[in-house]
């Protein structure tokens, strides 16, 4: 029997190819995981912030038709805003449906519809709002 001598190297210690290629393959696809989610923040992002200034329109006009629900002949004249108004570079438009006696009698139901176009993307929320006649006393 022969008898070889030993190698005098250690055995190597590290990554091999395939391992590194699998880890950078399983990163990629979590930082394009990342990417994605922030390009749907951004735009939901927008989104909201179109609906805020929608929202605020149609609640300062129903500001003002609150006040309207303590007199008797201001309630009946009612009529039904129509606004435009221009945020940021963004057109606003609503416009609104004042129905009598509906849902019950001496209620106007008033239907808002706001639309913008932000940068050729057409958007719209409705709003549905009861007004109903607030009897003051005098004595």
């Amino acid at each position: 029997m022969k008898n070889y001598p030993r190698s005098s190297h250690t055995p190597c210690s590290g990554f091999t190819l395939v391992e590194v290629l699998v880890a950078s393959a399983i990163l990629a696809v979590g930082l394009l995981g990342v990417a994605s989610m922030i390009g749907r923040s951004t735009i939901q992002d927008a989104r909201a912030y179109h609906t805020s200034h929608a929202s605020v329109m149609v609640e300062e006009s129903i500001e003002r038709m609150l006040e309207g629900q303590w007199h008797s002949a201001t309630f009946r004249n009612m009529t039904a805003p129509v606004e435009n108004r221009t945020i940021s570079g963004v057109e606003y438009e609503m416009v609104c449906i004042l129905a009598n006696n509906t849902p019950i009698d001496n209620c106007k139901e008033m239907n808002c519809t706001v639309t913008w176009n932000n940068k050729g993307i057409q958007s719209q929320m409705e709003f549905t709002y009861v007004l109903s006649q607030k009897w003051s006393y005098t004595r």
